[in-house]
């Protein structure tokens, strides 16, 4: 059962990690597409070139700031749901063990009535 466990636990970690890795190539990416807009946008221009390129770095950084306020509401949706799911599932396996419980108690009850030595009449009797 220990080696079940760590098996599973492993493999959850596992996927927890490749997760962190994927999530931090996407913000690498994020930012150095916004990099890379940036310096097209500092190359040595006329004046008026200049100021049109910073416009264009601005409204893409205000474009990628509002998709990344998108992507980060939408990553809490997940997250929530997600929690909303374990909660949901530890919910269902506590009351599956606690009817485990119930029937464990029930079958042994059963085994010690079979098991109990006979009652006479005068002792099932009370008196």
């Amino acid at each position: 059962m220990y080696m079940q466990e760590n098996f599973f636990k492993d493999q959850i970690k596992s996927i927890h990690e490749t997760r962190i890795a994927k999530e931090d190539d996407f913000e690498r990416m994020q930012q150095e597409e916004r990099e890379k807009v940036m310096q097209s946008s500092t190359a040595p221009f006329n004046a008026e070139d200049r100021r049109l390129k910073a416009d264009e770095y601005l409204k893409f950084v205000e474009v990628q700031d509002k998709e990344m306020e998108n992507f980060v509401a939408e990553k809490e949706k997940l997250l929530r749901a997600r929690e909303e799911s374990i909660a949901a599932l530890k919910h269902r396996h506590w009351e599956e063990e606690v009817q485990m419980e119930k029937n464990f108690d029930e079958q042994l009850a059963k085994l010690m009535e079979k098991y109990s030595p006979p009652q006479s009449e005068t002792e099932a009797s009370g008196t």
